[in-house]
């Protein structure tokens, strides 16, 4: 039997960042927003604090607090993009070609060749089926995410694929 549909895509810096900034599953989102939403509260406080102090002539603990409220700022806006961007740096230096290719392709199952790495699915893997601007969204769970990128077949007409695999899923989560 013949590969139904393939989609290659490679994983360019933009797209890594993009999904590392841009979770799906709902635990991965929850952690997202709890981090943030901590990490902002933490610079309220301190930028507060900070101006407390100058205000009540108290500057060495102003400068603590201060130099607290820039760590903060460091961590939303900073470190997590440069320690993704390492990370991606990391993976590429594995890539024999220097470039991050993942192809998936849909026929009898779903094989994702990710960079070296190989993982099939059985369609009865997948329990649900969406998009958004971007990707077609198979989830394993509310958790667990396969994204199949928007404008990247190679094989097989994309304006098919939706109809394709809600039915393959539907099909097989029945049994």
């Amino acid at each position: 039997m013949s590969v139904i549909y393939e989609n290659k895509s490679e994983i360019t810096l933009e797209k890594y960042l993009y999904q590392c900034n841009n979770p799906i599953g709902k635990k991965t989102k929850k952690q997202l927003k709890i981090w943030k939403t901590t990490q902002i509260s933490a610079m309220v406080v301190t930028l507060m604090l900070s101006i407390m102090c100058f205000k009540s002539n108290s500057a060495p603990l102003g400068v603590v607090a201060a130099m607290f409220f820039l760590i903060f700022v460091y961590n939303v806006f900073f470190k997590r993009n440069m320690q993704n961007k390492k990370l991606y740096k990391q993976i590429i230096d594995n890539q024999p070609d220097g470039k991050w290719y993942r192809t998936i392709t849909f026929d009898k199952d779903i094989k994702v060749t990710d960079g070296n790495t190989v993982t099939t699915f059985n369609y009865n893997n997948f329990v649900k089926y969406e998009e958004n601007d971007r990707y077609y969204l198979l989830f394993k769970d509310a958790n667990a995410v396969l994204r199949v990128e928007k404008g990247a077949f190679v094989k097989g007409e994309e304006n098919t694929f939706p109809r394709f695999i809600q039915n393959k899923i539907k099909r097989n989560t029945k049994a």
